[in-house]
């Protein structure tokens, strides 16, 4: 298991708006000479950014903005948006184990207490962090 590069992509993307948003037209193009992807990628992570309510988009001429402050915008916010994870549940348990096996018949619930602190403890980590606390970095 792997989470994908729609995570990092779309925190290199916040950064760019709000790191250039003084000096440039922030759009989809300008962003991938950045990214150094298709500006097709960084259109459909900025469709699903936009719903999440992290960013505005301009029509038109163009141009993206946080919707939101940098401090208040979690790596977790930017996770669930471009990472959805369905049901709720990072970790899936496979099915249809074998019902006469002691271990089989348990496997559920042995894993998901487990699995579930987990993930509880990832997505603690995640909002922990927010995108000023790299910006913070990129300045120094």
């Amino acid at each position: 298991m792997q989470i994908g590069t729609s995570f990092s992509i779309s925190i290199h993307m916040l950064l760019c708006v709000e790191f250039f948003k003084n000096t440039h037209k922030i759009t989809s193009d300008f962003i991938a000479s950045s990214v150094h992807t298709n500006p097709v990628i960084i259109r459909k992570l900025m469709v699903q950014l936009k719903k999440a309510g992290i960013i505005s988009t301009a029509a038109g001429t163009g141009g993206i903005d946080l919707t939101r402050k940098a401090s208040k915008i979690s790596f977790l916010d930017i996770y669930k948006a471009v990472e959805p994870v369905k049901g709720g549940e990072l970790f899936k348990i496979h099915q249809n184990a074998e019902q006469s096996c002691p271990v089989g018949s348990k496997i559920d619930s042995l894993l998901s207490v487990f699995f579930v602190e987990a993930q509880n403890s990832m997505e603690k980590k995640l909002a922990a962090y927010s995108l000023q606390d790299i910006l913070d970095k990129l300045n120094d």
